[in-house]
């Protein structure tokens, strides 16, 4: 299988590292990653902007974009042979419930998607810097080897793996997004008259308790996989919003 390999970490992390580095061995890898971090940027395209795309040898460029600017050159830009897998990760953090809206990482599996690719989103609890994510990578690659003839194109499957977990496909569970909850901290420099720097540093991240949720198997110790469609109409709300236009017809 050749597999498109990205992230919105950076071509360094250690997680898209670990994803060449395990997979590999068993499927050929392309990695095409962008230049530094570009975290919570989603579906960010440069349009009507150019890239500088380096090349580091025949497998491995550098982009001056995003992530999903990565996977549209690594699609179209005739640099890699036909793709069948695009798989974005691993990401340092994870990605559940309303963080897929903002995620980098969903964003270029989203990408993948979009262009019919079968796409992944790998995502870790595990935030040390100095984490190799190897068993996360290996993980991956059991998956891959005993599911890609079911998944189907058209589907992000977003992953999402706890810090301490047992690497088997016996602790994967099959969830819904939950409900995330954000406390923004801004801080504000005034510089002179009505201008202003704003600096948002973090969030307060936290989620509802609901059963069935991706945060419920992640802080179970299980390992979430939620299978998220392109298709974002509420059709409950388009029999209802159908319904009262029609009535005043």
């Amino acid at each position: 299988m050749n597999i498109l390999i990205t992230n919105d970490d950076g071509i360094a992390s250690s997680g898209i590292k670990a994803l060449e580095k395990v997979l590999q061995k068993e499927h050929n890898t392309f990695l095409i990653a962008p230049l530094r971090e570009r975290s919570a940027t989603s579906m960010a395209l440069s349009i009507y902007d150019s890239m500088r795309v380096e090349k580091i040898n025949d497998n491995h460029y550098i982009v001056d974009g995003y992530p999903a600017d990565c996977v549209n050159i690594g699609l179209h830009g005739e640099i890699f042979p036909k793709i069948d897998l695009v798989l974005s990760g691993i990401n340092r953090g994870v990605n559940m419930g309303h963080d897929v809206h903002y995620s980098g990482t969903v964003g270029a599996a989203r990408h993948g998607a979009i262009h019919n690719r079968l796409s992944l989103a790998i995502s870790s609890g595990n935030i040390n810097l100095d984490y190799d994510y190897i068993q996360e990578a290996e993980f991956v690659l059991e998956f891959i080897n005993s599911y890609s003839t079911v998944l189907k194109t058209g589907t992000v499957y977003n992953i999402n793996i706890p810090p301490d977990f047992v690497s088997s496909l016996e602790n994967l569970r099959i969830t819904k997004l939950g409900r995330r909850t954000y406390e923004d901290t801004y801080s504000k420099k005034n510089i002179i008259g009505g201008i202003a720097d704003f600096y948002l540093g973090g969030s307060e991240l936290g989620h509802s308790e609901e059963e069935g949720t991706d945060f419920s198997a992640f802080f179970s110790g299980m390992i979430s996989l939620t299978p998220l469609s392109l298709d974002q109409t509420d059709s409950s709300l388009l029999k209802e919003l159908s319904e009262s236009v029609s009535k005043n017809v």
